[in-house]
């Protein structure tokens, strides 16, 4: 540990918050961070939208490096791909690797319980729980909160300050002042837990339609923890008509495996989903934002946390006794990760329209002959190559890019013609 004193503080503790604050506990003689949520470990449950969460390559680099891998994989199953479930009780599967690779399924309490207590076990940091942020003075490196219903402002000094506060970060909006880009669907994202169904453990299920769309995954303890993606405008005919007639007409199978699907969901909270990019990510060289706070993703590859994950590791290259190296610049982590985070929103938001049934039918061809000439190239398929690899997901976004503008017309249409309509 470091004799002089210089403080690490990050503003969030969730996932990425935390993560953060192992990893670079022993670059700080002191970390303290600041969270508006209760303490996890205090009370049962979290106030997340999202209740299981995928981690994959990217994510598993930078668990790694935090020495408590095989901890977190004791708590995940491992699914080998997704079954599409078709009206008539048919269903298709689709692995989500050539060689059978799985992606690992976790609850996010489970692993945000753990992270809580691994930090806690760590002398140097200082999680501050029920603390609502005010505002940053970047020129004095200062952050002002409240704690609980307490209306006395306090500050806190930092010589490094991350933001990793989420979606709506408090840090980003001060860092931006109007510069944060959103992209709000007119679609709510609601969640539910059930049991009692008999549907395979070891893969990820859906049923879609050109309106609503249900997920399940498997949940660890047992049972499944469904989503339904829904246009916000079909609330009252999807969810509280009396007859059922929309939900039971989109999901027959879900309505009759669980005839009290419709309503939980109703009660469910409704969360709006969208994806956002900043255009500034730091202050200086001592503020920086990561994760949703900087570049929150649509949910449907799996990489938001896998990607939050992955601006941690880059970063830790730039950190060393409570600053930024000497020679480097937050300027070049910034340029770093703007073009992935870019790349992976739009790979999110294309496999968006996909899994909720918003393809047309010249959309599915060319999903099928792009996969057809990427394994004929021998190159992995683009989920694949998101979930089980470490290249760049620019790289794999200017790869897709350039097959689709190689696709020959005729081809195409031919295969529009072969295709069942959708």
């Amino acid at each position: 540990m470091k004799k002089h004193e210089d403080k690490l503080l990050i503003a969030g503790g969730g996932l990425v918050g935390l993560a953060a604050a192992i990893l670079y506990a022993d670059r700080f003689s002191k970390v303290e961070l600041f969270e508006k949520r209760q303490d996890p470990l205090a009370v049962q449950g979290n106030e997340a939208r999202s209740l299981q969460l995928v981690i994959s390559a990217r994510g598993w680099n930078t668990l790694r490096l935090l020495g408590f891998e095989d901890e977190i994989r004791s708590l995940c199953l491992s699914l080998k791909g997704r079954w599409h479930h078709h009206k008539k009780e048919e269903k298709v599967f689709e692995a989500y690797s050539p060689i059978g690779e799985c992606i690992s399924c976790i609850s996010r309490e489970s692993i945000y319980r753990l992270l809580t207590a691994k930090a806690r076990a760590i002398a140097n940091i200082q999680l501050q729980f029920e603390n609502k942020f005010h505002q940053v003075d970047f020129a004095r490196k200062e952050l002002f909160f409240s704690r609980g219903s307490n209306t006395e402002i306090k500050s806190s000094h930092y010589d490094f300050l991350i933001g990793a506060d989420g979606v709506r970060s408090s840090i980003a909006a001060q860092l931006n002042q109007g510069g944060e880009d959103f992209h709000k669907e007119i679609n709510v994202y609601r969640e539910i837990s059930i049991s009692g169904v008999n549907w395979e453990r070891d893969a990820f299920h859906y049923w879609h339609t050109k309106t609503a769309m249900i997920g399940a995954f498997p949940v660890f303890d047992g049972g499944f923890s469904l989503f339904l993606v829904h246009k916000e405008a079909d609330f009252e005919t999807l969810l509280q008509d009396p007859t059922a007639a929309l939900f039971s007409g989109l999901f027959p199978e879900i309505f009759s495996s669980i005839p009290e699907a419709m309503q939980l969901f109703a009660k469910a909270k409704g969360g709006i989903l969208g994806s956002k990019s900043c255009q500034n990510w730091h202050h200086g060289n001592n503020a920086v934002v990561v994760g949703d706070a900087a570049h929150a993703v649509l949910p449907f590859m799996g990489q938001g946390l896998n990607t939050g994950l992955e601006d941690l590791f880059f970063l830790n290259q730039y950190l060393e006794n409570g600053k930024v190296r000497e020679g480097m610049n937050l300027v070049d982590f910034e340029n770093q990760r703007r073009p992935q985070a870019e790349a992976i929103r739009q790979i999110s938001q294309d496999q968006f329209r996909y899994l909720t049934g918003k393809y047309g039918q010249e959309e599915y061809a060319r999903r099928i002959i792009i996969a057809s000439k990427l394994k004929l190239s021998g190159q992995l398929p683009t989920y694949s190559a998101c979930a089980f690899s470490l290249e760049p997901f620019s790289t794999i976004l200017e790869r897709e890019e350039r097959i689709k503008l190689s696709i020959n017309k005729n081809e195409e249409d031919d295969l529009v013609g072969q295709l069942p309509q959708h």
